[in-house]
């Protein structure tokens, strides 16, 4: 495992946080380009990414913390990010909710911004590289040829989970592009990026072997993933019923971005 990238007495470079600034990275540069595309302020929506990054990483500590070690929530362990330990769930819950004050104080649609952002939000897997880079996030003994040995966890192989999320955001991704021409309504796509997620990650997480168990034999990640995929499916069958979600066909898509 390569825990630092490179080690200079000034500084170190952490494969973690580098993997997640490029994962970071690409998804805002996904989701930018899919606001322009739909006439939306690409430079308003750059600002709301930025400051969801500040409010996902405190919201994705904060749930890594409460999950694994409650009698660690002290200032400085709070903020030892170089360790690692963040919960994807923890980001996305704590993001949208931001995202929902900021949309409207911005006046600005919320489910068709939201879009945009499930259009890009599964490229932020690849920060998972960075677990795998950092020994963190490991599975359970695998016995196919793809295990990988995590020297210090264990001298035998285990399912390389992190990869698995990698594989699992690449193909989210590629799915939402082709389901991209069926969706009828603005916010399908963020609901399904979600569903989708949810699904994959629960099923991961039986490979996982660092997560405690949590209640009813499952990890909190897979009750959250429930919850997460019944409150989509949910939401989804309500904007439905909304005429105001319509989507316009798209040779009459205003340019100028209409508060809904």
């Amino acid at each position: 495992m390569y825990p630092i990238l490179v080690s200079t007495p000034w500084f170190n470079l952490y494969s973690y946080g580098l993997l997640i600034a490029i994962g970071y990275s690409l998804s805002t540069y996904w989701i930018i380009k899919e606001a322009k595309k739909d006439g939306l302020p690409g430079e308003t929506i750059f600002d709301m990414l930025i400051l969801q990054l500040i409010i996902g990483i405190f919201g994705s500590r904060l749930l890594f913390i409460l999950e694994y070690t409650p009698d660690q929530m002290n200032f400085s362990s709070f903020f030892a990010f170089e360790q690692g330990g963040l919960t994807f769930y923890g980001s996305v819950i704590s993001g949208t909710i931001f995202n929902l004050f900021f949309l409207k104080l911005k006046r600005l649609p919320f489910w068709r911004v939201m879009d945009c952002v499930g259009f890009g939000l599964p490229l932020l897997g690849f920060a998972r590289i960075g677990c795998f880079l950092n020994g963190c996030c490991y599975g359970i003994p695998c016995k196919y040829p793809w295990g990988v040995v995590f020297p210090k966890v264990s001298t035998e192989s285990l399912h390389p989970t992190q990869l698995y999320e990698v594989i699992s955001g690449i193909i989210i991704f590629i799915a939402l592009q082709k389901l991209r021409r069926y969706r009828q309504n603005y916010g399908e796509v963020f609901l399904t990026c979600m569903i989708f997620y949810g699904f994959c990650r629960f099923f991961i997480e039986f490979w996982r072997a660092d997560n405690p168990v949590f209640a009813l034999g499952l990890q909190l990640s897979q009750i959250i993933a429930i919850l997460i995929i019944s409150a989509s499916v949910a939401i989804w069958k309500l904007n439905s019923h909304s005429k105001r979600l319509r989507i316009i066909p798209s040779d009459k898509i205003q340019t100028t971005v209409k508060s809904k």
